[in-house]
């Protein structure tokens, strides 16, 4: 009634990974310096600090949120 099949597994394990950008916020500034710590513990990182420019956009943090706008790709534009 039954019959048994082998099965291939198709999971595959690398050991070593490469990231080359990762961005990670919070509004809580401890949170980040925490997160921080803990990637460093585990990978080889360099924190680079506030992000300002990503993907062709500008970036401003300020209490009262994130902003984004492209104010130099208009002036490049103009």
């Amino acid at each position: 009634m039954f019959r048994r099949v082998r099965v291939r597994s198709s999971l595959r394990i690398k050991r070593e990974v490469y990231v080359d950008d990762i961005i990670f916020g919070s509004t809580n500034e401890e949170y980040c310096k925490e997160f921080g710590k803990m990637m460093a513990k585990e990978f080889e990182i360099s924190m680079i600090g506030e992000l300002t420019f990503f993907l062709g956009f500008q970036i401003k943090q300020l209490k009262e949120g994130t902003f984004i706008y492209q104010e130099k790709y208009t002036r490049d534009l103009l």
